[in-house]
């Protein structure tokens, strides 16, 4: 059987949805033209509820670059069983040190409101506490640093500020310690657990976490080695 080119031809009523396409394309060019993407984008985005940063893929978690940095430091004390420990209160200190986005430097940390009155004969009962912002403490025996996007630090930032105002030693009642309050900034903001030892994970404490830090980074640098080497 042979196609019949006499016939071939499009009827009117053939061609109309392309003409009607091509004069809608023409319509939306000329509302498009001259508006900036966001504009354009929200005229355009087919739900009328998808926001435009979500069509440009931004939205999607994990998606955005990271350009800033949480530090968990921790600096070692006395010995949890000498009299300097309690007598002079010498327990170490852990705080959050962050590099923002833009290159500027903070830093979160955690503390009784007055740690002349703290209760050494009852160094279980909590106290009153506050959060320190900046922390300003150096002198850091043990570092944990990781990069993390301008959302994750709005998220630890903010886990911070509702911390409370409850101090305790050992993290008992709900009420944090320096250690406790560090470990759960870097937490919030990292999604990681914080590295710790058999002691730290039954009382978190600048000593217990300083030295797991310390052994992270040495088991880190000797996969670093292996995988410089070959393996071998």
């Amino acid at each position: 059987m042979k196609f019949d080119r006499k016939n071939s031809s499009p009827t009117q009523s053939d061609s109309q949805p392309e003409q009607s396409r091509s004069g809608e394309r023409g319509q939306i060019n000329d509302a498009l033209r001259g508006r900036n993407y966001d504009e354009q984008a929200n005229m355009l985005r087919p739900d009328g509820h998808r926001p435009a940063t979500e069509e440009r893929g931004e939205a999607e978690p994990g998606n955005k670059p990271k350009t800033a940095q949480v530090i968990l430091s921790a600096r070692k004390g006395g010995s949890p069983f000498s009299r300097e420990f309690w007598q002079d209160l010498n327990v170490g200190h852990c705080w959050v040190d962050v590099v923002k986005p833009d290159g500027r430097k903070d830093s979160w940390g955690y503390t009784a409101n007055n740690v002349r009155d703290f209760p050494r004969y009852q160094p279980w009962k909590s106290v009153e506490g506050r959060v320190l912002n900046p922390d300003g403490s150096r002198g850091a025996t043990g570092t944990l640093n990781t990069a993390i996007d301008e959302d994750q630090l709005a998220r630890g930032e903010a886990w911070a500020r509702s911390a409370g105002n409850s101090y305790n030693l050992f993290g008992f009642g709900g009420g944090h310690s320096c250690a406790t309050f560090a470990k759960g900034f870097y937490e919030e903001a990292t999604g990681d657990s914080a590295p710790t030892g058999m002691f730290g994970a039954l009382i978190a404490n600048p000593n217990d976490l300083s030295t797991a830090m310390n052994k992270r980074a040495e088991q880190d640098a000797e996969k670093d080695g292996e995988q410089d080497g070959g393996g071998e």
